[in-house]
């Protein structure tokens, strides 16, 4: 017999079993959700808009939401979109993202990027995750060609999915002689990786309506690494970051801006300390495990 039933989503195909579990122990349910698919598919241009594989990820999403007493969404901007297209008919609340603020890997231990590539004077901009389509890498490879002046910068992009043969290709083809790839690693490595990187870096495709919180964010948050960053308009994270002092997030598409940005965190030492320290303060503040958890725990106390 369980107490209650926590599931995440994407996976938007876990709704049937959280109903059954819900039904078999009368107890409630609780979704994460962190990815509004099959809308961003649609909003991509990956799935028609009504087509009947849209029809089919409808229904499965909707059986998803309905298995939930409570769903949380990771922004109040992703809350108001998402009730924009559901209405007042399930019960929603704001969960921020989390992760855990003492998850530091062994200083003793390196990836050994440095060494790797040859960048030991170099600030090393890095991005980690799906490398795909949401992500908009052509936006990451814009800049790194505009950096190409900057000596002392570095990019590493690090990852899999369906854009990896465009970051090679473009590696090639333009001659980023400031840029790496490295196909995906343990979490780890990734971690230890994360110890010898300057600039985090991330990108959401100027097409999304939904307003994700890239969970990779948390990650440069724990190593109090400064973020720099492009997302589609209107997007919480350019308010969340920005007025936390943690680093510079832009509106896809403001190429200048971006390039501007992070020329000025190549020069200065002092100001990527400084946010770096910043974006780990917010995650201390508003991404913490433990303030997560209590939110999850206090919506099933109040249905009991």
């Amino acid at each position: 017999k369980f107490d209650g039933v926590v599931y995440y989503s994407p996976s938007i195909f876990f709704g049937y079993l959280a109903s059954k579990i819900k039904k078999a122990c009368q107890c409630h349910a609780y979704l994460i959700l962190r990815d509004m698919f099959p809308q961003w598919a649609i909003d991509e241009g990956l799935i028609k808009h009504g087509s009947l594989i849209e029809k089919y990820f409808r229904f499965f999403e909707r059986l998803n939401y309905s298995s939930a007493d409570c769903i949380g969404l990771m922004s109040p901007k992703n809350l108001r979109l998402f009730e924009n297209i559901n209405g007042s008919k399930y019960n929603t609340e704001v969960l921020y993202n989390w992760a855990d603020k003492d998850a530091l890997p062994c200083k003793s231990k390196v990836f050994g990027v440095r060494e790797q590539f040859n960048l030991a004077d170099k600030v090393i901009y890095f991005y980690g995750g799906n490398i795909g389509h949401a992500q908009d890498m052509g936006n990451l490879l814009r800049l790194a060609e505009a950096m190409k002046q900057i000596k002392n910068a570095h990019f590493i992009f690090l990852g899999q999915g369906d854009e990896v043969t465009l970051v090679k290709q473009t590696i090639e083809d333009k001659a980023l002689l400031n840029c790496s790839f490295i196909p995906s690693v343990s979490q780890e490595e990734y971690k230890l990786l994360l110890n010898e990187i300057d600039v985090g870096l991330f990108s959401l495709s100027a097409k999304h309506t939904a307003h994700n919180f890239p969970g990779k964010l948390l990650g440069y948050m724990v190593h109090s690494l400064p973020i720099l960053g492009s997302v589609n308009k209107g997007n919480d994270l350019i308010d969340i970051i920005q007025d936390a002092n943690a680093g510079f997030i832009f509106n896809n598409g403001d190429d200048e801006g971006f390039y501007k940005s992070a020329k000025e965190l190549a020069m200065n030492v002092e100001l990527r300390e400084n946010k770096g320290l910043n974006a780990n303060q917010l995650l201390v503040a508003q991404f913490s495990v433990e303030s997560a958890a209590s939110q999850i725990l206090i919506s099933f106390t109040k249905r009991d």
